[in-house]
């Protein structure tokens, strides 16, 4: 997993074994709506959540459903308490 800051926030790249057990991708509605495959790679967007992508998904329009996982709520959480201090 790397970070990368940006100009819009936190941007989080995977390499193909962190984005397969992680994003799960093709698994349904287990899949994480983050999942992106960026310019740069495998990515995940959950730092940096797309408004359309955001109300297509609350809309219940997507087929992936999960929220993002424990590991990258947990790497975004250090990354705020590192910023505050």
């Amino acid at each position: 997993m790397r970070l990368e800051k940006g100009d819009f926030g936190t941007a989080i790249y995977l390499d193909e074994h962190e984005f397969k057990k992680l994003c799960r991708p093709g698994a349904g509605a287990d899949t994480c709506i983050w999942a992106m495959v960026g310019s740069k790679g495998l990515e995940c967007g959950y730092s940096n959540r797309h408004p359309e992508l955001v109300r297509r998904w609350k809309a219940g329009e997507t087929v992936a459903k999960r929220d993002g996982c424990d590991v990258v709520k947990a790497v975004m959480k250090c990354q705020k308490i590192k910023s505050l201090n």
